[in-house]
């Protein structure tokens, strides 16, 4: 009869954090990048995004410095003409604390040669200077919304809703993407910690049940749409007890979230354990 109320709670609790999924919604047309195609003319429509870089920032821990670098570069290798970029933050469930998207936008594509063939050369000479532009100005939008929202982390906040946010980016964000190619970087230690899955229990991380944690996590309703994704992972373990984590806790951890992502229509492309030694794909 217990089980059967924590469990009702735990729905409970993950039908409101899906109804908060409009606080991150992919709003139609809202795009924090300035174009370049209104140099033309309107003589060239621009063409869509193919490629959606998701960053997902996990604001219940502080990462270091060397670490933060990490992630800058890695966005900015990434990135590439024509492609969005969507900034998703999130912490604990506590005033003040909510999940948000603080940047989203797409860079221009390039003009092909037959547009370029037939467009006039001033046009083209304000065409390239203002994607040069465009280039600098995402570079430092990007720079300063990650640098922000590392300085708003927190290690005080009492618990890590991280399934719970998954589930309200794939509602709210990722699964609404119109984009062909969808990849997610989560910078997160990947603790899940909330009052529906906790990895701490029953002896810890090391000895972790996958398939009972995945069995629980799916009874509470805490499987994401991910809508295909590449998911790639940044910080694994970084705050473990004690701040070290085991050979055996982290593989165990590992073999979860590839689970995880596998039953949430997505795949556990890198894992960064913090650093993410191949690019983000």
């Amino acid at each position: 009869m217990i089980m059967s109320i924590r469990s009702g709670i735990a729905k409970a609790l993950t039908a409101c954090l899906i109804a908060g999924a409009a606080s991150v919604a992919h709003s139609v047309g809202r795009d924090d990048f300035p174009s370049c195609y209104g140099l033309l003319g309107g003589a060239i429509d621009p063409l869509p995004a193919q490629r959606e870089l998701f960053v997902v920032i996990d604001q219940t821990l502080e990462f270091n410095v060397h670490l933060k670098r990490h992630v800058h570069s890695k966005v900015h290798e990434y990135l590439q003409p024509g492609d969005r970029i969507t900034v998703l933050t999130f912490s604990a469930y506590a005033e003040g604390r909510y999940a948000q998207m603080p940047l989203t936008g797409a860079l221009d594509h390039e003009l092909d040669e037959d547009v370029r063939f037939k467009t006039g050369k001033t046009d083209l000479r304000k065409f390239d200077r203002c994607m040069e532009r465009q280039k600098a100005f995402v570079r430092g939008a990007i720079d300063e919304t990650l640098k922000t929202a590392f300085a708003e982390a927190s290690t005080d906040l009492p618990k890590t809703e991280l399934m719970g946010s998954l589930v309200n980016f794939g509602q709210g964000a990722i699964s609404t993407s119109e984009t062909p190619e969808k990849v997610v970087l989560l910078v997160s230690d990947m603790m899940e910690n909330s009052d529906s899955v906790s990895f701490y229990g029953n002896g810890g991380i090391t000895n972790l049940d996958v398939q009972k944690t995945l069995s629980r996590t799916k009874e509470v309703g805490l499987l994401s749409q991910l809508d295909g994704a590449s998911v790639n992972v940044i910080g694994a373990g970084i705050s473990g007890n004690d701040g070290y984590l085991s050979q055996t806790a982290m593989q165990n951890m590992h073999a979860f979230w590839k689970t995880y992502f596998e039953h949430s229509d997505a795949t556990l492309a890198g894992w960064g354990q913090p650093q993410l030694f191949g690019p983000i794909q």
